[in-house]
Parts: structure tokens; C-alpha cells; sequence
């Protein structure tokens, strides 16, 4: 919504990988305002992708300081090389403890649900969390440069609002072999979170 007070009725936002140009100025204090209110922030869902637009197009927005991320160390994946090899996203114990990760009923299920999810194949490098960022998922074996595994979902409270960032844009992908309803439950949990 352009109109600051629409904005406001809501509690989420999601914004992917689109053009900044394509959004004004005025409309991204808006999103900061949203999130950063007293007493009632709103939630901010930011999915990076393979345009390139989230989030190193925002780096000189206002959006720029939602981020849980340093954007001085993100690395896009090479789009002239095919990626041939997929992962498992990882989550960690923080994020098995929010509500959004719980994919079973039991921790034991949710465990078993993760590993056998469908593999991700494009992500973005962001080695580098703001203080107070948490990861709520994880490569399972590329780390950055601090031998840290490099964060897929990450999160961080700003103000009495949160950001949410997905380095992947693939979770698509869990639709197939029968992953569906974990794609649908997963997104429907981390909106209502």
C-alpha cells in the first residue's frame, strides 16, 4: 500500500526481489516506520533472488538498515555457471525453537521433514549478520569467511517490529516429492510468526 495509514492495518509485509526503482522513496520510510513503530512494529519478510535486486539494490534505501544482514560481504552466485548441486537447508536450534520451523508435530518429525525436504540450489552469500541477528537456518556445509556456516534465513528485531531474510528464493522447490503442504505450512506459519 502507498497510503501510510493501509500500510499500517497490516502486520506483514513481504518484499522480494524486485527493482527499487520501482518503489519510492516515501514508500520505503513508510516500510521502516512499519516496522520500527512503538508498540506495535509490523513484520517484514525480504527474499533475496537472482535479479540481484534484493538486497544489494537497497543498500543506499531506507530499507537498507532493516536488514539482519552486512550487505559490504554479500556475494551473488555466478549466473553464467550452472549450480548443479543442491542443499538441505539446516535449521539451527534457535530456529527449531520458533514456531515458523516446526514442519511436524513433534521436534523428532520436524527433524526427519527437514532433512527429506526437496535440495535448494540458488543462494546468496551473506557471511556477514548485523549485532543482534539471528540465523534461523543454515547452509549445511558452506561457511563464510569466519568458518561460521553462511546463513539461509535470518532474522533480526527492529524497534518492536522484525525483519525476516531469506538468502534463497527456492523454497518452491519443497513443493515437489511430496513436500507441498511442509511449503504451504512453512510459509503460512512464518507469516502468522
Amino acid at each position: 500500500p502507498v497510503n501510510r495509514e493501509e500500510l499500517f492495518s497490516y502486520d506483514v509485509i513481504m518484499l522480494g526481489d524486485v527493482n527499487p526503482d520501482l518503489i519510492s522513496d516515501l514508500v520505503m520510510r513508510n516500510l521502516v516506520d512499519f516496522v520500527d513503530r512503538p508498540g506495535k512494529g509490523g513484520s517484514l519478510i525480504l527474499v533475496a533472488g537472482p535479479r540481484q535486486y534484493m538486497p544489494w539494490a537497497f543498500r543506499d534505501t531506507p530499507l537498507a538498515r532493516l536488514m539482519p544482514i552486512e550487505l559490504s560481504g554479500i556475494r551473488y552466485p555466478d549466473p553464467s555457471v550452472p549450480i548443479a548441486e543442491g542443499f538441505q537447508m539446516r535449521p539451527t536450534q534457535f530456529g527449531l525453537g520458533r514456531p515458523a520451523m516446526q514442519l511436524g508435530d513433534t521436534p523428532e518429525q520436524t527433524r526427519t521433514i527437514w532433512e527429506n525436504l526437496p535440495p535448494l540450489y540458488w543462494l546468496l552469500e551473506t557471511p556477514d549478520l548485523k549485532p543482534g541477528a539471528k540465523v534461523l537456518a543454515e547452509h549445511p556445509t558452506r561457511r563464510g569467511h569466519d568458518g561460521r556456516p553462511l546463513p539461509v534465513i535470518c532474522m533480526q528485531y527492529v524497534g518492536s517490529g522484525q525483519v525476516v531474510f531469506h538468502a534463497t528464493d527456492e523454497t518452491w522447490r519443497w513443493r515437489r516429492r511430496g513436500g507441498k503442504v511442509f511449503c504451504a505450512r512453512y510459509w503460512i506459519q512464518m507469516i502468522r510468526y
